[in-house]
């Protein structure tokens, strides 16, 4: 029967990822990577998150001094924007903000998550990673719509600087993928990872 770790950890400070997490009534703890996320232009999109999302789990994997002696798995994971070949991660300020929204205004781009595990069983680390892509249309909008969106939603912590929940709902006319790639946790690509360990988000 499929069973789920004895200690799980988030590896990221996002709010999204927590509360997707508490909704399934998963027990966890979350620890913030101490990670620099450098983004260039040499990597492809899949290469990029899949190293990202390794860089966190792996930083808290490094931190963990304790696992005080359960079987424990850590997870991270990093999400981006790409609009043709251009990489958009989290804008720095408002005025960045403005600039991708009206880039991505009325146009077609691929939002890529990269997950990744570290378990620590027995003094062993043992690495397994995946990504998940989808296909997301905005909808064409005018400088007031884009202005009224930012009165509703912080766009500084996200990639892409927006978010499909929420307000988002405003702007976002179809994707074509998981939604909660989008959101910035593909959970069914989790729980993927997770059966090649013998867990499962389905044993909570």
């Amino acid at each position: 029967m499929p069973k789920f770790p004895e200690r799980f950890i988030l590896a990221s400070a996002s709010p999204r990822r927590k509360m997707m997490l508490e909704r399934l009534k998963a027990p966890f703890e979350v620890r913030a990577p101490r990670v620099e996320e450098t983004i260039t232009g040499a990597e492809e999109p899949i290469a990029l998150v899949a190293r990202l999302a390794k860089e966190k789990a792996l930083a808290v994997a490094k931190d963990l001094k304790d696992t005080e002696g359960k079987t424990t798995v850590i997870v991270g994971c990093d999400t981006i924007v790409v609009l043709g070949k251009e990489i958009l991660g989290k804008p720095s300020d408002l005025e960045e903000a403005r600039a991708m929204i009206t880039k991505l205004q009325g146009r077609t781009h691929m939002v890529y998550s990269g997950l990744a595990l570290v378990k620590l069983e027995n003094g062993r680390e043992e690495t397994i990673s995946n990504f998940c892509a989808t296909e997301v249309t905005m909808c064409r909008l005018g400088k007031e719509e884009i202005e009224r969106y930012f009165s509703l939603e912080d766009p500084l912590d996200k990639a892409g600087a927006y978010a499909i929940q929420d307000a988002g709902s405003l702007i976002i006319s179809s994707i074509d993928g998981d939604y909660y790639n989008v959101v910035g946790f593909p959970i069914r690509t989790l729980e993927e990872l997770l059966n090649q360990w013998g867990y499962s988000l389905f044993s909570l």
